[in-house]
Formats: C-alpha cells, sequence, structure tokens
C-alpha cells in the first residue's frame, strides 16, 4: 500500500542513497557537519512536501533528490547573503550607537555657512526684475513645466528655456560674485 504513494520512491532512495546525500551535502557545507546534517533534514522535508502538494512522479529518486539538496543550499547561499547585506555581523546590537548619531549632524559652522548662501540667493531673488521672479516661482516653487512657463509668459517653449537658463546662470554668477548679476541680455541679443 506505501507503495501506491508519489513519495514512497523517495523514501526507498533516502534510506539507499542516504550514504551517497550525505557526502554531497559534506561537500557543500565544506565539512561542516552540523550544516550538512540540517541541510539534509530540510531538503527531504521539502522534497516530500513538494512531491505531496504537486502529486509529482518522480522516475529518477535519487538524481531529483540531489537536485533538491543543490537547490536547497542554494537557497540557503542567497539568505544568508540577503540578510549580510541587511545586518553588519560584527556590530553588537547592545552598543550604544548614540555618539555616531550625534557625530552625523553638520557642524555649527556649516549651518552658518547654509543659512548666509540661503540669506544671499534670497537678496538676488528680491532684485530680480518682476519678470524673472515670476520665471523663479513657476519653475522652482511651483515645479511648473518649460510648456506651462511658455503659456503664461505668451513666449515660444525654447524661449522659456532659454530664460530659465539665463536665470540659473545670474543667479549662480551672484553667488559666486557676491555681486548683483547682469539682469538684462547682453546688448548684442536685444531686439532693437
Amino acid at each position: 500500500m506505501l507503495d501506491d504513494l508519489p513519495t514512497s520512491g523517495l523514501w526507498a532512495s533516502w534510506i539507499d542513497d542516504g550514504p551517497v546525500l550525505r557526502r554531497r551535502a559534506m561537500r557543500l557545507t565544506r565539512g561542516d557537519r552540523e550544516e550538512a546534517e540540517d541541510l539534509l533534514s530540510s531538503t527531504l522535508i521539502k522534497a516530500i512536501s513538494h512531491v505531496e502538494r504537486s502529486d509529482t512522479q518522480v522516475r529518477e529518486p535519487r538524481a531529483f533528490l540531489l537536485f533538491a539538496l543543490k537547490n536547497e543550499y542554494i537557497s540557503r547561499l542567497r539568505k544568508r547573503n540577503s540578510e549580510r547585506q541587511v545586518r553588519d555581523f560584527s556590530t553588537d546590537i547592545y552598543e550604544d550607537n548614540a555618539a555616531d548619531l550625534a557625530d552625523s549632524r553638520p557642524s555649527q559652522e556649516h549651518l552658518l555657512w547654509q543659512q548666509e548662501a540661503l540669506g544671499r540667493v534670497m537678496r538676488l531673488i528680491d532684485r530680480l526684475p518682476a519678470e524673472h521672479r515670476r520665471i523663479f516661482e513657476m519653475r522652482f516653487c511651483d515645479e511648473a513645466s518649460y510648456r506651462d512657463i511658455a503659456v503664461a509668459l505668451g513666449i515660444s517653449e525654447p524661449l522659456a528655456r532659454k530664460r530659465v537658463q539665463n536665470l540659473r546662470q545670474m543667479l549662480r554668477q551672484g553667488l559666486e560674485t557676491g555681486e548683483e548679476p547682469a539682469l538684462v541680455p547682453p546688448a548684442s541679443r536685444r531686439k532693437a
């Protein structure tokens, strides 16, 4: 009666081919007997449950078990590698890491520099002509597309891109030199 079960061939092979499977497990685990036994046990459980669940007819039980053993070993390696990426096993989890967190905060000098740079940007924006301030607000505050800027200003999309590019250059120049940027286009490009 037991011979009629789909897993009966696996059980027979498990007993008959035990030494072969054990040698393969020892080789895969590089001689770690405990890990090899654990690998064999989980392989048997997964192979039997797979055959029972899917009602699979196994023609070569020995080859099937060797294949399942290799797959189980690969699955364990992948799981272990992904855990290593998430965890740092050399770190003591009870160690107080508050000092490291405190060090990652920016220094007072850096905060002061950021505040000064932001103040300079705001002063530069205040000095821009109304049309440039409007372009700045649409592009960098409202995140409007070049098409939307072009429609709002009644200009072409390439011209809207060019004006945003000029605005960026003026602001960059003003920040680098500390001087008021040239707010009018060069004379050669002005329309008569």
